[in-house]
């Protein structure tokens, strides 16, 4: 699901003349794995890959002025869910796109925040450039304190613009490919932050993202009576998400919990739940690990369908394994270690996807379903 330009900051924090710059580095290796044979048509290569590298670098300005910027650069590569056909006793079998997709990307963003009195005040602005795609966005967000800094009010707008050319074919191959496309969107989020005493603390925020323009995904097409079409989604999406997190300090085990519920409807029928948990254990010699499950689920949107048998008289049709009903459980693991004003870490993630994570009925599992596993290593230096 898309993420909007604008997140609630979790809770405004103080400064102090002497806080240092500080520099970040990760570095994560993102890999799919493979399909299972007698859930593809065709062995096109692995699946898709990336790697990530990103750099921050933040200071304090006067004690009251909070500056960042953020790069990301990003290679990715391999082959990926293309359409679907009806296999033997109407089995969905899976065709991939082949492992020729390759592309790189860039984002940056650039924020600013300000404190005053008990309030702060922030914008932010980023671009991302893909062979295929250029996104450009601005933030603002705000917060206040109240009642001693026991409650802290947050707000937020975002807006991004969009423009999408797709490469990687022609009008020969790929008569119904469009040339080019625009989409925005528009993001809003309101949330409080309550300090219910020294070891507890609870957000509870509400964000509400709405997108026009192409919505579709030129690169996918779907099976529809015998013949191929391409993707075709609606041309407007309204998008809700509640999200409610505790912190929880445990002075027995010096150790802390971090529970996190979400929750997300919008106007494509999409019903998800997400709920993380994490435990943030303090050893000895400044080590850091902090263990952690996350479970997801979510309902199907209202026009997907792995294959159809006659076009729908709305013409919307998708065979997307992300607009699916299914459920994924992802288990991870992070370790960080303190040492001279540096910071070293490293992080994995093990998610699997399926039908028996579900919360809702799965009919049939879409055979694009994604497994994969994620590592990166980072290193924080404060001067």
């Amino acid at each position: 699901m898309a993420i909007p330009a604008a997140c609630p900051p979790a809770q405004a924090e103080e400064a102090s003349d002497t806080t240092p710059i500080q520099a970040d580095y990760r570095y994560s290796a993102y890999r799919e794995g493979s399909l299972p044979a007698d859930k593809i048509s065709n062995r096109s290569g692995d699946r898709y890959h990336v790697d990530s590298y990103q750099f921050r670098l933040s200071d304090t300005l006067a004690g009251t002025q909070d500056v960042a910027a953020d790069l990301v650069v990003e290679t990715m590569g391999g082959a990926s869910p293309w359409f679907i056909t009806p296999g033997v006793s109407g089995k969905p079998i899976q065709v991939l796109s082949g492992a020729s997709i390759e592309d790189r990307r860039q984002a940056l963003t650039l924020s600013d925040t300000r404190r005053f009195g008990d309030g702060t005040a922030g914008v932010d602005v980023n671009y991302s450039h893909e062979r295929d795609y250029r996104s450009a966005g601005l933030g603002l967000s705000g917060s206040y304190d109240l009642d001693h800094q026991l409650d802290t009010l947050s707000a937020g707008l975002g807006f991004t613009e969009n423009t999408l050319k797709p490469t990687g074919g022609d009008s020969v191959r790929f008569p119904d490919r469009i040339a080019g496309a625009h989409s925005h969107e528009f993001s809003a989020f309101a949330g409080i932050t309550r300090v219910v005493n020294v070891n507890t603390q609870i957000e509870t925020s509400l964000n509400y993202t709405q997108q026009a323009g192409y919505l579709s995904d030129p690169y996918k097409l779907a099976y529809v009576g015998g013949n191929l079409l391409p993707d075709q989604r609606p041309d407007g999406r309204r998008e809700l998400a509640w999200l409610t997190r505790l912190r929880y300090f445990v002075p027995a085990a010096d150790a802390a919990l971090h529970l996190d519920y979400r929750y997300y409807a919008d106007d494509w029928d999409i019903r998800a739940h997400t709920v993380d948990i994490a435990w943030y254990q303090q050893l000895p010699h400044d080590w850091l690990v902090v263990p952690r499950v996350r479970w997801y689920s979510q309902s199907q949107a209202n026009f997907y369908a792995p294959y159809y048998l006659a076009e729908p008289s709305n013409y919307l049709i998708s065979s997307d394994y992300r607009l699916s009903p299914y459920g994924a459980l992802s288990l991870g693991a992070e370790a960080s270690k303190k040492f001279r004003g540096w910071t070293l870490s490293a992080r994995y993630e093990n998610y699997r996807s399926g039908a028996r994570y579900s919360l809702h009925s799965v009919d049939v599992q879409n055979p694009g379903l994604v497994d994969f596993q994620v590592f990166s290593i980072a290193l924080k230096k404060e001067f």
